[in-house]
């Protein structure tokens, strides 16, 4: 769902001006988008769900004080700076498990909520997709957040390098070195491209 940008500009005016109603819908809009985006980042599940809500709380808290241009690039802005410090969390702070499961603990795998589509019947275009995430996921942080934003995002050099707080060589070096890695994670694998 997308808002003109006349409403657009009206319902951030209206929301400047603390009006939640006006807010609540430009968040609505680019609710799903942001999800997308932080859970390419953290994983998907709660942790993008709990990135988003952050981001959407603080942009709320900070909305009297919004002075830009586009204020979707200062929502992706805000959820990419919130993913970001998750995954450096992680990094500091790695999850480990209570208590360890001990030799004699049997392992219960719980069933799937609901059962995932048959490897058999996925298209090769999905199969191309899952193993792009793939390899995605061993790009470093800051590299990947830029390659998201311009090329499954669509936003200009010029708003990652709002977004991201760096400059706009940075932006393209670093979308030209998580090119390069996913590329190389594919030939790894043992793509071959569409010659192939």
């Amino acid at each position: 769902m997308t808002v003109p940008d006349g409403d657009a500009a009206d319902l951030v005016a209206r929301a400047r001006s603390g009006e939640a109603r006006a807010f609540e819908e430009l968040a609505r809009t680019s609710e799903r988008a942001l999800y997308r985006h932080a859970a390419r980042i953290v994983g998907a599940g709660p942790e993008a769900e709990d990135v988003v809500q952050d981001a959407l709380l603080a942009a709320w808290r900070s909305m009297s004080s919004f002075e830009g241009t586009s204020f979707r690039a200062w929502l992706f802005r805000i959820v990419t700076n919130r993913a970001l410090d998750r995954v450096r969390a992680r990094r500091r702070r790695p999850e480990l498990p209570l208590e360890p499961p001990g030799d004699d603990d049997e392992v219960i795998w719980a069933e799937p909520a609901a059962p995932g589509p048959d490897p058999a019947d996925l298209a090769s275009a999905r199969e191309a997709l899952v193993v792009v995430e793939e390899a995605l996921r061993d790009v470093p942080a800051e590299q990947r957040a830029a390659l998201l934003l311009r090329d499954v995002e669509g936003f200009s050099y010029e708003e990652i390098a709002l977004i991201t707080t760096c400059e706009i060589g940075t932006v393209k070096s670093r979308i030209h070195r998580a090119r390069l890695a996913v590329r190389n994670a594919l030939l790894g694998r043992g793509w071959r491209g569409s010659a192939g």
